[in-house]
This record gives structure tokens, sequence and C-alpha cells, in this order.
């Protein structure tokens, strides 16, 4: 006879997958890197000093560091957005399928959509 599994070891099973199924989410590992790289340019903003230029004729120019650091961010914002906010390659594939499916139901049916007499 063949050892069936028991409910607590597949109920065991379930939640364990269940528990790391977040690990997997590229949107909420998009969105939190995010914003820790804005989290870090506000930091930044707060706590960073300037950056100041003497000229010889005894003139300065001052600059806030988070001004350097723009220039990196945004693009790097604009790449993870990208990257984590699309959908997979196998989604998209299992997308198109699902897509197929449908049409091919569709068109196997007739429509079913028909007046009832009164």
């Amino acid at each position: 006879m063949a050892a069936e599994p028991s409910s607590e070891h597949l109920a065991a099973a379930s939640r364990e997958a269940s528990s790391r199924s977040w690990l997997y989410a590229r949107a909420l590992w998009a969105g939190l890197s995010i914003i820790i790289m804005w989290l870090a340019v506000l930091f930044v903003g707060i706590f960073g000093g300037d950056f100041v230029h003497s000229s010889s004729t005894g003139g300065f120019t001052r600059f806030p560091v988070v001004v350097f650091l723009l220039p990196f961010v945004l693009p790097a914002t604009i790449a993870v957005a990208r990257r984590g906010f699309t959908s997979g390659p196998e989604e998209r594939q299992s997308a198109a399928e699902e897509k197929t499916h449908t049409r091919d139901e569709a068109t196997t049916r007739p429509p079913t959509l028909r007046a009832t007499p009164a």
C-alpha cells in the first residue's frame, strides 16, 4: 500500500511556499530599492555639506552636494522601474498562451447571446 502524504505535511509545505513567495515579487523589490535610493538622496540633502569653490578674485560658489548625486539616482530609478515593474518573460509567455487559448475557445463555440421569444 502506498503511503499518502498527511494533511499536516501538505499544509506545512503550502505554508512554506507561500511564506517564500514574497522573495520573488519583482515589484516589491523594485519599489523598495527606489525608496531606498531616494531616502539616500534625502539624507544627503539634509545632512550633507556644500561644495564650495573659491575663485582667485575673492568670490566663491556654493553648491549642495546632493546636486552631484541627482544625475546618478534619476537614471537608476528609471532603470529599476523599467526592470521591476514590467512583467518577466515567463509571465509574458503565460499571458500569450492564455490569450491564444481564450481566442481558440471563442472561435470554436457559437455565440450564446440570442434573444428568446416572449
